[in-house]
């Protein structure tokens, strides 16, 4: 990402739907999903290995589990705080009813 320096990033977290061949492979273990703990340090190191000069970053889509908005270069740090509070369980994560899509 750094590399083409967008103007905006999205990022989303995978939700398996029924009766594709990934949830085939999530049912017998050939495809493990990450739990909170690994989504939350996948973000944050998305983050804080991005170096944007202007751009947003926004993972504030239903499916993402902490909702994120960063204009680059200014938020980073503040992003990178928020995702440490999740992780040491001092924010709240989206519960899962909530994403349902």
């Amino acid at each position: 990402m750094s590399a083409i320096d967008p103007d905006y990033v999205g990022a989303l977290t995978l939700m398996i739907m029924p009766g594709t061949t990934l949830a085939d492979d999530l049912s017998t273990g050939k495809f493990e999903l990450l739990d909170n703990y690994g989504l939350l340090m996948e973000l944050r190191e998305m983050i804080a290995s991005t170096i944007l000069s202007k751009g947003l970053f926004f993972s504030n889509h239903a499916s993402n589990y902490l909702p994120v908005k960063i204009r680059y270069p200014e938020g980073k740090a503040q992003a990178l705080q928020l995702i440490d509070m999740a992780l040491d369980g001092k924010v709240s994560l989206r519960p899962e009813w909530m994403r349902a899509l």
